[in-house]
């Protein structure tokens, strides 16, 4: 059995295809860039945890020598290849983020003597069920100890966005290494977790009860289970298509992505010209044209509606039943019609009608109460005994159907 972690499992929820690529497959990938908010947290990360080992050895480092340092593995480590897709963005700016998550971390926790470091990067395995068969495997960021032996993990994000309480206090990630410490000290009694979210200088802490962390084991065995328990093939892990599809490592083998990769870096003559393009793009345009008759088939009958109206009040006015034009003519014809309550507009008087019908002979024939039944029962109420054509006429709302149709001119 595989040893899973987090971003193993986040990997097959977000999308179980870069997953199979990922780790069931092993597709090779050629070294890809990397990207500019992976260097911008590694940057952060490391600069960090050169903090707390300097602290660790009694020595505190002052801001300007700790931005001195991040800015030095800023320029050892960057490359023209980092990739930035936000073109709005430059390296700079980038830079001056990672400086300013750094500056407002050591000024907020400064003298950072909050708590004792126990681990950096701290290696940490999680046995998930009683027998030892499903295990994770985690880093921690920093693993500490507070006073009054309150264990902390603390964890750093550079992430774009400030997720609420609500949602860290659902993320599986920190609860994991809770099970793991737990599971290493086992007279640990409180443990807290925090994620620090340099970007917005904001710290989110969140607790785990026990039942919480034994739903949390129960939740992954089950997860992992159904990982393990599918075919080993491509199409058991079907594409889940988001905005992360822009990131993924392996959009050039992805059926959702793999032509877009092929015809990117096409020119622009070559790009209309190619087949799959051409097809696509001839199918919108007829799309769209046939968009447009619709929408001028709604204005038509729309307008068409109008003037049967217009004609409906010019007849009546007039007392036509005939309107001719220059080579077609228009026929109103008014009939006299009945209708009975129904149980969407009028249930109560439906249900009063239901219940006398059901005592009478004929209940047979409009046993649903069909519109169509009724009146054929209405058109004979000439020869229905007096008590059910007094009960049909108690029921009936007298109407008028005005009809009017367009034929060929006669005369």
């Amino acid at each position: 059995m595989a040893k899973y972690s987090h971003s193993r499992l986040e990997s097959f929820r977000k999308c179980p295809r870069q997953f199979y690529y990922r780790y069931v497959a092993k597709v090779p990938l050629e070294d890809a860039p990397e990207q500019i908010a992976t260097f911008l947290g590694t940057r952060c990360h490391e600069t960090l945890e050169h903090l707390y080992k300097e602290v660790a050895r009694r020595r505190l480092p002052g801001l300007d020598e700790l931005l001195s340092y991040f800015a030095e593995r800023w320029k050892a480590e960057w490359t023209k290849d980092i990739v930035i897709l936000d073109e709005q963005m430059k390296p700079a700016d980038y830079r001056k983020i990672g400086t300013e998550c750094v500056r407002d971390y050591y000024r907020r926790f400064q003298p950072f003597d909050q708590s004792r470091t126990i681990g950096l990067e701290r290696r940490v395995e999680i046995a998930l069920d009683r027998k030892g068969e499903y295990r994770m495997l985690g880093y921690i960021d920093r693993l500490a100890k507070a006073d009054g032996g309150v264990w902390q993990v603390h964890d750093y994000k550079t992430n774009q966005s400030l997720p609420t309480q609500q949602d860290k206090d659902r993320d599986p990630q920190l609860a994991y290494y809770e099970i793991g410490i737990r599971q290493m000290w086992p007279d640990a009694e409180e443990v807290e977790l925090y994620w620090h979210f340099l970007r917005f200088d904001h710290t989110i802490k969140s607790t785990r009860t026990s039942a919480q962390l034994d739903e949390l084991r129960r939740e992954t065995v089950d997860l992992i289970k159904q990982i393990e328990g599918r075919d080993q093939i491509e199409k058991a892990f079907p594409t889940r298509e988001s905005a992360l599809c822009n990131y993924c490592d392996y959009q050039h083998v992805c059926p959702v992505r793999k032509h877009l990769c092929e015809v990117r870096a096409l020119a622009p003559s070559r790009f209309a010209k190619e087949s799959g393009v051409k097809l696509v793009d001839h199918w919108a345009d007829l799309q769209a044209q046939r968009q447009k008759l619709i929408d001028k088939q709604r204005e038509i009958e729309a307008e068409i509606a109008e003037i049967q109206e217009a004609l409906i009040k010019l007849a009546e006015k007039k007392g036509l039943s005939t309107v001719v034009g220059r080579e077609k003519e228009a026929t109103v014809t008014a009939t006299e019609a009945v209708s009975f309550p129904t149980k969407t507009h009028d249930a109560e008087t439906y249900d009063s009608f239901e219940a006398k019908l059901r005592q009478s002979k004929w209940w047979d024939e409009v046993s649903t109460l069909d519109r169509h039944a009724l009146k054929r029962l209405w058109d004979r109420r000439a020869e229905l005994n007096a008590v059910l054509r007094q009960l049909l006429s108690n029921y009936a709302t007298p109407e008028t159907d005005v009809s009017v149709r367009l034929r060929k001119r006669r005369g």
